[in-house]
């Protein structure tokens, strides 16, 4: 970029400079190791759809095969590498050395295979890998051979029965060792559309930073449906990404002849119409369950309101939804959480409950219940999967069920929360759900337990162009969400500056700076709601956590947090930040000069508008991050 704007001789093209700020070929490595004999060369030939005969495929047999670390590329998606690593505590590759000497540093994830119970040095290796702050994931191989082997030998043979035992077998055992809550997979390497590899894909994808998920996605073997759906959309996705810019390079064009024409406030009219239209993605999330369930509260608490809040959705002891309610988002409107009657009153039978709520119009549903899931819930589940809509099982009010089990003598939170998971899911599963995922919830400390989870799922199951709606709308609720938040409006900081340099290329003196501020107030008051720091939001907090907005207020450093974002606000912010005053000068200057000023101006334009966003956001991400350390005190 620094070239480009030194080097004066010829134009600077503010599309080379977004190239350098974009990555196609996003790199992908995953580790795959175990003992010898687990299945780890077969598994990594099953990712890439190769036989083990076919050629390129990793060498398999009943001695080692895998003595030294030997990457795989995926045949069609070459940037993904797939690393057959030899097993840990072999003489060359010693416990306490294994991921120096294999090189941890370039894995995105390690996969670690067993084809029985895990070792000693398996444990050790997870333990070592959490200490290098990467992800593991345990992976049961060879299931098929197991299933077979107790058809022969038992009477009473059962598919669901034998897979939870040798589930149950491996995550007592590693619990044994020294994992407190490990999740094991069960894989068959040849019917990976059976048993566990769906949820394996799910938990890899979730693990995976954003930039990296659709390399994954696109070299998995299309073994679903669900998979198969996720692929399409990926790729209306990059369509959709090649519209926008189209889009963006059209109103370009449409702002260049506006101010030509010397008609300011159509340029302008045209900026925000084009920066608003992300904001209105519409996004829409049915919220049922029985009376009581408390979806009311978690409508609230999804909303960041209290119940006493105004506009919040009405609760209490009695039933208080006998009609489909639509809670729109305070910040955003778009979004609309709709609170919908139980299922199976008069008025609304469950044969007849998806038609008479119009199901159509809901981008997912989440079941909520404050027990057991009954029949009604499962009945919903199972037609909602029929209208091929996503649905989540939220078992709510936690912290009441674990205030009550405090008052045992040997309570352990741990234990209490394990076992309610178990109850519902093996209550669901009596009731005919076959793998059931079911998240346990406090409204009202949405931080702890599952609610993260949650949000991660909801994320990942929906289609790229509504993540970050659903991503801005979320509380603060942790650390991360908050990073992620950052990470989604940097992405996006290039197309602002695009447009700043688009308007950069009119020869009009003090155009740019009267029409950066508008593209910039579009921006930052996007950035200001999204992390919860304008007035409004910053009450409903203070109302909902009991910490004075006060003290809530003083923690916060930018001006532009708790204010009404303007023009003559953020001149003034800017002004403060060092170097860019220069930077607009320099571009003000630089359009005079003659063949040379418009192109310099045009990149200096775009350097400052993507400093200047960069820099605002730094300061309020840290802001949001402030404001939710203070509400934990």
């Amino acid at each position: 970029m620094k070239t480009a704007l030194q080097h004066t001789d010829r134009p600077s093209d503010v599309g080379k400079i977004m190239e350098s700020l974009q990555d196609n070929n996003t790199q992908l490595n995953i580790a795959i190791t175990g003992e010898s004999g687990s299945g780890k060369s077969t598994f990594v030939n099953a990712l890439r759809e190769l036989s083990d005969g076919d050629e390129g495929a990793a060498p398999t047999g009943v001695t080692e095969t895998t003595s030294e670390v030997k990457p795989y590329p995926h045949p069609n998606y070459p940037n993904v590498t797939f690393w057959d690593l030899p097993g840990i505590g072999t003489t060359k590759f010693p416990a306490d050395k294994y991921l120096e000497l294999v090189g941890f540093e370039k894995f995105d994830f390690f996969i670690i295979i067993s084809a029985v119970r895990f070792r000693e040095n398996d444990v050790k290796l997870a333990q070592e890998i959490q200490r290098m702050e990467k992800k593991f994931y345990f992976v049961r191989s060879k299931i098929d051979n197991d299933l077979r082997a107790e058809e022969r030998s038992q009477r009473e043979f059962k598919v669901e029965k034998t897979l939870s035992q040798i589930r149950q077998d491996c995550i007592q055992g590693l619990r044994g060792l020294g994992i407190k809550t490990p999740q094991v997979f069960l894989v068959s390497s040849f019917q990976l559309r059976q048993y566990d590899f769906p949820h394996l894909h799910k938990a890899l994808e979730s693990g995976l930073p954003e930039v990296k998920r659709d390399a994954l996605l696109l070299a998995t073997p299309s073994i679903s449906r669900e998979i198969i759906n996720k692929k399409k959309e990926a790729f209306k996705v990059s369509e959709t990404s090649t519209d926008n810019q189209f889009e963006i390079e059209t109103v370009r064009e449409e702002i260049k002849e506006a101010l030509l024409n010397n008609d300011k406030s159509l340029a302008i009219t045209k900026i925000k119409e084009l920066l608003d239209k992300e904001r209105n993605t519409p996004l829409n999330i049915a919220i049922t369950g029985e009376s009581g369930s408390g979806k009311s509260t978690f409508v609230n608490a999804f909303r960041g309101m209290d119940n006493r809040d105004e506009g919040a959705a009405l609760t209490g002891v009695v039933e208080t939804t006998s009609e489909v309610k639509p809670y729109p988002h305070p910040n955003y409107p778009k979004v609309t959480l709709w609170d919908l009657p139980g299922i199976g009153t008069t008025k609304f039978p469950a044969d007849k409950y998806l038609e008479r709520v119009g199901f159509e119009k809901f981008d997912f549903f989440i079941i909520v219940s404050a027990d057991r899931f009954r029949e009604n819930d499962v009945k919903l589940s199972q037609e909602i999967q029929r209208m091929e809509k996503k649905f989540y099982f939220v078992r709510s009010k936690i912290d009441n069920d674990l205030r009550a089990e405090r008052r045992k003598r040997n309570f352990s939170e741990e234990e209490t929360l394990r076992k309610m998971r178990e109850n519902c899911i093996q209550g669901l599963r009596g009731l005919g759900i076959e793998s059931p995922q079911v998240f346990l919830v406090s409204s009202f400390e949405l931080h702890l337990y599952d609610f993260s989870l949650l949000q991660q799922t909801l994320e990942r199951d929906l289609p790229k162009n509504k993540r970050d709606t659903l991503l801005f709308v979320m509380p603060n609720i942790n650390p991360e969400i908050i990073i992620k938040k950052k990470k989604a409006f940097q992405s996006k900081i290039k197309y602002y500056a695009t447009l700043s340099a688009a308007v950069a290329a009119v020869p009009l003196p003090g155009l740019s700076i009267a029409v950066d501020a508008a593209v910039l107030v579009v921006a930052v008051t996007h950035y200001v709601h999204a992390f919860g720091l304008d007035v409004p939001s910053l009450k409903r907090l203070s109302a909902r956590t009991g910490v004075p907005y006060a003290d809530l207020c003083a923690v916060i450093i930018s001006p532009l947090a708790a204010a009404e974002i303007t023009k003559d606000l953020l001149l003034k912010v800017i002004a403060q930040l060092a170097g860019t005053v220069a930077l607009i000068a320099a571009e003000e200057a630089t359009r005079w000069i003659p063949f040379i000023g418009i192109p310099v101006a045009m990149g200096l334009s775009f350097t400052t508008t993507y400093k200047v966003l960069n820099l605002l956001l730094e300061k309020l991400a840290d802001d949001a991050q402030r404001v939710f350390e203070r509400t934990l005190v």
